[in-house]
């Protein structure tokens, strides 16, 4: 009777630890802290921000311009994509025109969601792609970003 009852409580045990590890494992990771991107590169900055949603994680992007007279910047769609742990980008939408001031912060896209990848460290890969009178113009940056 002692053993069919401590054989039991073993399984039990087991199930139990078992299913606590899963449910810990298989928890949405968060994004430990938010990530910060502002790289200049002659007149203009991009600026990038990564934070926790709910649900995942979102990238905030932006092209500000610090030139001192009016220009017409061309691209494609996103003008700045973010992806993560793959380097490559595709710039395939339709050409953009938009005239940027001095000063003139551009936000042509709305916030690029993501789904958590899971606990660990993973690369940001960011790429912005335009055309300023016919010369391309490319910034480029990478930022670790970690989840727990």
């Amino acid at each position: 009777m002692t053993k069919r009852v401590l054989v039991m409580l073993l399984v039990f045990l087991l199930v139990g630890g078992g299913t606590v590890y899963m449910l810990a494992e298989t928890t949405e990771a968060k994004l430990k802290e938010p990530v910060k991107v502002h790289k200049e590169q002659d007149d203009f900055i991009l600026h990038v921000r990564a934070e926790e949603r709910e649900k995942g994680f979102q990238v905030l992007r932006s092209l500000e311009y610090r030139g001192n007279s009016a220009i017409t910047v061309e691209h494609r769609t996103p003008l700045i994509s973010a992806s993560v742990d793959r380097e490559g980008h595709d710039f395939t939408g339709s050409p953009v025109q938009k005239e940027l001031k001095p000063g003139n912060i551009y936000y042509p896209q709305g916030e690029k969601v993501f789904e958590s990848p899971g606990k660990g460290s993973y690369t940001l890969y960011i790429k912005c792609q335009f055309f300023v009178d016919g010369e391309l113009n490319e910034i480029t940056a990478e930022r670790e970003i970690i989840f727990e």
